[in-house]
């Protein structure tokens, strides 16, 4: 909205702020909200044994090892190591998470994103004045919003994240670039399958396939296509009403080449995904500098 409030010439300037405080009380049933109240929450759906539900659909329907989708949190959790704002500083192997407790089959602890506090703000100006705000100005190439069928269990095709899909290629097409274009993307890893299956919906792999990215080590900041090149949601931490201001200013930060010990080599355009419930609303950012 603030990105369409300056583009517009409504307002001159415009500050997007996120904030969160997760840390009283019981987050479970307040996430809960993001999913149907009468006929997915009343039979006891939260957004990890939907996630699960996808997860174990993945494991058996593409035959795909269970240890497979563990390299998305090791890699985020290597990134984090030297992001000061990161809730885990702590290296993980694959076989770390295995070991993890079970929350809800297949799910494991260290599949999950942690809750937790947070604040983040961007600012935005019209593209013919923000040098006199920033020497660096970042520009916002393209912002598309997708929706899906509310509850997963009407989709006619689950791992397919339509709205993934959908919001990614308006904004392709609004910012006239090619997905080999892209030099890394802060992804919506709040569960090990959802980063798999936004990868697969955007285009980077084939149905199916996603998880050999992060187990061949592509996903890493010097891979074809880093991914939480700061820790991401899962060890950057998720205070869901700031992640997205989150992962905007760290695409900040490797576009003008103040990522210090995380920095990719020559980024040119960045895609952001912001994911809402079981991925029923997907934002998609493109950014260059």
């Amino acid at each position: 909205m603030a990105y369409l409030a300056v583009a517009s010439g409504e307002v001159d300037l415009a500050v997007a702020v996120g904030v969160e405080k997760m840390s009283e009380g019981v987050a479970t049933s307040a996430l809960a909200k993001a999913l149907d109240a009468v006929k997915e929450v009343n039979d006891g759906a939260n957004l990890v044994n939907v996630n699960a539900g996808l997860m174990a659909k993945y494991l058996q329907q593409d035959n795909v090892p269970p240890e497979a989708l563990a390299g998305f949190s090791v890699n985020a959790h290597e990134n984090a190591l030297s992001n000061p704002n990161a809730l885990f500083r702590k290296r993980i192997s694959s076989q770390d998470v295995m070991n993890s407790r079970l929350i809800y089959d297949p799910i494991r602890l260290l599949d999950c994103s942690p809750i937790c506090d947070g604040a983040a703000a961007v600012i935005l100006a019209p593209e013919s004045e923000a040098k006199a705000f920033s020497d660096q100005p970042v520009k916002i190439l393209a912002s598309s919003v997708a929706t899906d069928r509310f509850r997963v269990s009407d989709r006619p095709d689950p791992l397919l994240l339509k709205a993934a899909q959908l919001s990614a290629k308006k904004a392709f097409r609004l910012a006239n670039v090619n997905l080999k274009e892209i030099s890394f993307f802060e992804i919506h890893d709040a569960f090990s399958i959802m980063a798999c299956l936004l990868l697969e919906a955007v285009g980077f792999a084939e149905r199916g396939q996603g998880w050999r990215l992060a187990e061949e080590g592509k996903i890493k900041t010097d891979g074809e296509i880093p991914l939480s090149t700061m820790g991401g949601l899962k060890a950057r931490g998720h205070p869901i009403g700031a992640t997205a201001i989150y992962q905007t200013c760290e695409i900040v930060l490797q576009l003008t080449h103040q990522a210090k010990e995380n920095q990719v080599k020559d980024p040119r355009i960045a895609l952001l995904q912001s994911v809402g419930g079981a991925a029923t609303t997907v934002i998609s950012h493109l950014f260059r500098l």
